[in-house]
């Protein structure tokens, strides 16, 4: 499909997983250079199906002379993914007569496992675990 086409732009931005919208600023962005944003929108939207709506992808998207695109989309960091996932705790702290109380952030563990899966999924738990 991409092979006889030569490529006249190519697009970098940031996108909300299954919320891409035909709409200003992506709509003008593709609009001008004669992409069909409404078919964009649904090809990304499908491939972003089954992210959760709040992770914001890094979208590389190619456009060519006969005004095709393909995308490319790249994982979050897994320090963001972490950033998205944690919560604040309060605890009590005794030490020798007093008691103290921290806030410490924390994250499940099926958090870090989904993450694990998620970023390293060509490797066994039991080394992308550690990883995170």
């Amino acid at each position: 499909m991409y092979i006889n086409s030569d490529i006249t732009h190519i697009k970098k931005s940031f996108i909300m997983a299954n919320k891409a919208e035909p709409v200003p600023p992506l709509g003008t962005i593709l609009g001008n250079i004669g992409v069909n944003t409404i078919k964009f929108c649904e090809e990304f939207n499908l491939f972003t199906k089954n992210l959760p709506a709040y992770i914001l992808l890094k979208t590389t998207i190619i456009i060519f002379d006969n005004r095709s695109f393909k995308f490319n989309v790249e994982a979050p960091s897994t320090g963001y993914l972490l950033n998205l996932l944690k919560f604040d705790k309060k605890v009590k702290i005794k030490v020798y007569d007093r008691v103290h109380e921290q806030t410490i952030s924390c994250i499940y563990l099926r958090d870090v496992l989904k993450i694990a899966l998620f970023k390293f999924n060509n490797i066994s738990l039991d080394k992308s675990v550690p990883i995170i």
